[in-house]
């Protein structure tokens, strides 16, 4: 049974929606349960510290979701971006995209020039790339669509 789930992300929640179901998780583009990021772009410490808090939100609710194949899909303005940046010619980003973004990011994060990269390093795009990553990580999922014409 394929599932799809519409993932939003906003300053400081995390929201997933199918059928009639909203989870709602603590984290977002500025705040991770309280945690907020202070550089831009961000160190390694932010980083993980993000990561931890992330995990700690995404992990326990994958048992609310329903049994099946998730289709994860959002109309988030950053998804649209980071599939732009990747040059990627459809609406639906792949786990490994994702993944390759992420060690650019972790690559700047860890001394790399900030030039080495044509991702955005500002705090938001950070976190938003982030949770994209652990959910799809943690999740086992093959990517994410973006719904851009809503």
């Amino acid at each position: 049974m394929k599932n799809h789930i519409q993932l939003e992300i906003k300053d400081s929640e995390t929201t997933l929606s199918y059928l009639s179901t909203k989870i709602s998780l603590p984290i977002g583009i500025k705040n991770f349960n309280g945690y907020k990021f202070q550089h831009s772009p961000i160190t390694a410490y932010e980083a993980e510290m993000a990561i931890e808090h992330i995990e700690n939100a995404i992990i326990p609710a994958k048992k609310q979701l329903p049994d099946g194949e998730i289709l994860l899909s959002s109309n988030n303005k950053i998804l649209g971006l980071l599939i732009e940046n990747r040059h990627i010619d459809s609406e639906f980003i792949t786990a490994p995209q994702i993944e390759d973004a992420f060690n650019e990011l972790v690559n700047v994060i860890n001394g790399s020039p900030i030039h080495s990269t044509q991702l955005p390093t500002n705090s938001e795009f950070s976190a938003f790339l982030l949770i994209i990553r652990e959910i799809t990580h943690h999740w086992s999922l093959n990517g994410i669509t973006y719904n851009y014409s809503q």
